[in-house]
């Protein structure tokens, strides 16, 4: 079974076409060169999948992998 992490690195990976060796749960966004474009993509397929709403600052303010999983368990969509 995917933990949620893993599954925004595969959305990061295969949907987004972020090379995987760029993807880390710690790591800041912006270190991992994802532009707005690639976080409101992000938060769309995430609205879509977890049934929340999710808003590209909200990932943006995230900032990492990590800290998006605990925004969307705040919500209560994980």
């Amino acid at each position: 079974m995917t933990t949620v992490a893993e599954h925004i690195a595969e959305i990061l990976v295969e949907k987004l076409e972020v090379p995987a060796e760029k993807v880390d749960f710690a790591v800041e966004f912006e270190a991992m060169d994802l532009d707005s474009l690639v976080l409101v993509q992000l938060a769309v397929i995430l609205e879509n999948w977890y049934g929340t709403p999710v808003e590209d600052w909200e990932i943006r303010e995230a900032g990492t992998i990590e800290n998006t999983v605990g925004m969307l368990r705040a919500k209560g969509a994980v």
